[in-house]
Formats: C-alpha cells, structure tokens, sequence
C-alpha cells in the first residue's frame, strides 16, 4: 500500500534519462514511457502514485492523458506534474493537487513538488484559518475579505452533495472549481450559494490565473448576472426544451462572440438547453441569453413538446435486466464492477457528433456535456452514458483509428461489451482499412457484439459488405442527412446479438 512509483512521460530521451536519473535518487520507483499512449496503458495496468509528464507528447498529448486518466475510475486521483515550453489552460486542472512548470525546470524544484504531492494528506496542506456557514456570511463578502486582507490560500465550499473551491493569491481571484467546472462558470455558481459550509486553507499556490480582472470588478459582475437571471427566469426557454440547428446555422458570419459559435456546435450534439448549458464553457447566464437571441434570429428552433420523449419504450425492464446478467456472467473481470464500455471507432470527430446527436433519443442515454471532442479531429475518452434498469452503467467511449494505436485499443478493451464502427465515404477512401484492422484486434481479445454504420446513400452497402468481409448476416446501418434516425436501431441490433450468442472471454 505504501508503495511509491513516479511514471515519467517525455519524448525526448535525453530529459527522460535526466528526470528518471533524478527521481530514481530520492528512492523512488521510476516507470518510463516515450508517448502518451504508452502512458496511458501503463497507468492503467498499474496507476502510480504521481505522474510527470511533458505536455507536448506523441500520440496522445499530455492533456488528453490527463483527461483520460480523470475519467478513470481507477486514476482520476493521479496528481500530474506538467513541463511546457508555454502557459496552457488545462481543462480539468486541480489547483493545490496538480503541479504545471514551464522550462527550463529546476530538477531541485521538481524534486520538492513531487515530495510535497507524495506526502499530502487527502485533505490537503495547512489549518484553518477561517470557517463558517454561508448563511451567516455569504460567499461575495469572504471574498472581498480575503481581498482586502491580500490573503493567499483556497477556500473550500460545500453544501448538500457539491463542493467546490476558490483559489486567491495576494487577495486576486486565480480561480473557482465546481463539480468538474471551473473559472467564471464556477465562481458565478457558487456565489448562488445561500447555505453550506466554507474554511479557509493558507497554503502557496502555483497554478496559473484563469480568472481575469479585478475581485471586485468580478464579483460585482457575478452578482448583476444572478440578479438578472432571476428577473428574466421566465423569459428563457426551460432546461428540457429541445433545440436544433436550422439550416444555415454552418454559416454563421465572422466577427461574432465566440459563445455563440460555441452553443451552435454543441446544440448539434446536445439538444436539451440544460446540457448545453452544462456543456458551455461560458457562464449560465450568458448561454441563457445566447440561446434566447439565437432563437429569435432563427439560427436555433425548437422541437415540437412530444417529439423528443425521453419515457417512449427503448427495451422493457426485463431485457435490461437480462442485459445486465449476460454481461456480469460472460465476462471475465466486470463482475465487481458496475460499468461496462461501448467502444465507437470512428474515421472522424465530426462523425461521431452526427451518431450522437441521434443518440439523445435514446432513453437513459446521456451525452457527456463535459466531453471536449467536438473540435478534434479524433475524439478520445468517453462521450455518453447508457444506464441500463438494475445498476448498469454503459460507458459510450470513443477512440480514434489512426495507426499505431494497437496498445490504445488494448487498454480501453477492458469491460468491453460492443463496438460500432463509423465511416463516411470520404473515411471510407482514406481509413475504412484502419478500421477494420482496429476491430480484429479488439476481437482477438474479446469477441462481442459490432454494429457497423456509416453515412451515404443508398446503394453503397455491397461495397461495403465487400471490403469489411461481412457476412450476409451481419447488419449495416445506413445514416442519411435529415434522414430517420437510426442509432437506437443500431443499440438495439448490439443487444439483441449480445443476448443471442456465447459472446465469452477469449
């Protein structure tokens, strides 16, 4: 248990040797990897007590081995030591547990951060030296407190099942964390905040200000966005109205605010406002008003009450439940666990935005509205959630097919229960062979269920069927623009085959 190995993640080997050298010295086991999916396999097998990685890796860069591993289970409480060239803002970052250093590093620094996070207790460094309840002094007034008394430290916030955090150096708001959110989005949330707890922790912090402007310009701000959203409640469109894009939503003109870009995109791929608004970057209100004046320019419509029903029959009880027996009994090592993963393969990011948006159809299926792939080429980590009636969760994780992922698809083919392939004519030219090389080797580890789908027109299927080697048997799932929805068919198809056959470990 007290075991302490480091994972060193670098591209250049001449710094690899020279951390690894280093670290080794303070009687630390040092594993070592030359690329992000390297990393990724060998936390996973054995997640280490703290990882230093560059942030500018092959393969997967450091970022995204950071996200990923967030989103473990396993993981998610690995503390990372980031080497950079430049500043970057890192989606997720923990200030006070994470640790980010620009080069040229100081090997004697580094060698006190690592003892520091290694020797932190869960709780965090340093005592109280405020405390109280929000009702009796609310957040807005804590800060400005701080702020006047230039303290340095992070005040942790709690009330019923969310907590959250601001960090102040020299009284200047740095940053505000809520449940996976952070900057102004956060801060404006927890200034809503009329009960809970809240204490005081001196303690340095290092990581870089991603909040802007003076505390009081700040939260003078916060206050007049809560004031207005009460006033104007009722003017914006509910948290389950649905919305979509128009026609010419692509075509937006240059020039306008980047939310509004940003709403676009995701309304695509989340249709109810509240997951946009959870998915957005940007403060509620501002989203709020977003989609309001979208609506009204005819850029967004709203569907039809009725046209989205979340409660129609998808599969009955009885079936979720047979679902969940076959995948706890067939498969080796998921027994003790209550997840099991969906793998998308998809030649492009774009793609798998298309399938999604055809997924929030599906009841009990929710998009991830943190997931941050609708600007990559190809997404990686998990992008929705399928709960299954009798404690199943289906994790909907997409990875990308490009070459020499081979350790890549081994490490997420864990828990694995089906895949869907997804092509387009333009991928089929270019990756359709990466593909299908993907899918036989997940399948030399593991046969399961796989839906195979792709977007076109009719009439290519036999060409497909020809070159992926089908069988006459197996099902190809057509996705036509404006066309019927197909991706609870194609869900349906998996489980379906999943309950038909012995699909056992192999």
């Amino acid at each position: 248990m007290d075991r302490k190995h480091i994972l060193l993640a670098f591209r250049d080997e001449g710094e690899m040797k020279e951390f690894s050298d280093h670290i080794s010295g303070l009687g630390l086991e040092v594993e070592s990897a030359g690329d992000g999916a390297r990393a990724l396999e060998l936390s996973i097998q054995d997640p280490p007590s703290m990882i230093v990685a560059d942030f500018d890796l092959p393969v997967i860069s450091g970022e995204r081995l950071f996200q990923i591993l967030r989103n473990n289970p396993h993981t998610a409480k690995v503390p990372f030591l980031f080497i950079s060239d430049c500043v970057a803002d890192i989606k997720g970052f923990r200030t006070g547990v994470d640790i980010f250093l620009l080069k040229p590093v100081n090997l004697e620094e580094v060698s006190v951060r690592v003892r520091q996070s290694l020797s932190s207790a869960p709780s965090g460094m340093g005592s109280k030296e405020l405390e109280g309840r929000l009702n009796h002094m609310p957040l807005a007034d804590i800060l400005q407190f701080l702020h006047l008394n230039r303290k340095e430290g992070e005040l942790r916030l709690k009330s019923g099942e969310s907590s959250g955090a601001v960090f102040v150096k020299d009284g200047h708001i740095l940053n505000a964390v809520l449940d996976g959110i952070e900057k102004e989005k956060a801060l404006f949330r927890l200034l809503a905040w009329t009960d809970g707890k809240f204490e005081f922790i001196p303690k340095a912090i290092t990581a870089p200000r991603k909040i802007r402007g003076s505390a009081g310009g700040i939260l003078m701000e916060g206050m007049r966005q809560l004031d207005e959203f009460r006033k104007r409640e009722s003017e914006f469109p509910s948290r389950d109205a649905v919305l979509r894009p128009r026609a010419g939503a692509e075509t937006l003109p240059r020039g306008l605010q980047p939310i509004v870009y940003e709403v676009v995109q995701i309304s695509k791929a989340l249709g109810r406002v509240g997951e946009i608004v959870e998915r957005s970057s940007h403060p509620d209100y501002d989203v709020y008003v977003t989609i309001q004046g979208l609506l009204a320019r005819g850029v967004l419509a709203e569907e039809p009450a009725g046209t989205f029903a979340r409660d129609e029959v998808f599969l009955t009880n009885d079936q979720m439940i047979s679902i969940r027996e076959k995948i706890i009994s067939r498969f080796s090592g998921i027994g003790s666990l209550n997840y099991g993963r969906v793998l998308i393969l998809a030649t492009s990011g774009k793609l798998v935005q298309a399938f999604l948006a055809q997924c929030r159809r599906i009841p009990g299926l929710h998009v991830d509205a943190r997931s941050a792939f609708s600007q990559m080429d190809n997404p990686l980590g998990p992008v929705a959630t399928l709960k299954l009636y009798g404690g199943l969760d289906l994790t909907i994780f997409s990875i990308p097919t490009v070459r020499n992922m081979g350790p890549l698809w081994r490490a997420f083919s864990s828990n694995l229960v089906s895949i869907v392939l997804l092509w387009d004519r333009e991928g089929a030219e270019s990756s359709l062979k990466d593909l299908a090389s993907a899918k036989r080797e997940i399948l030399l580890g593991r046969r399961v269920p796989v839906a195979h789908v792709f977007v076109g027109v009719e009439g290519e299927e036999a060409r497909y069927k020809k070159e992926l080697d089908l069988k006459s048997d197996e099902p190809l799932f057509r996705i036509e623009e404006n066309g019927k929805a197909v991706a609870q068919d194609v869900f349906y198809s998996l489980f379906s085959n999943l309950l038909k056959e012995d699909y056992a470990a192999i």
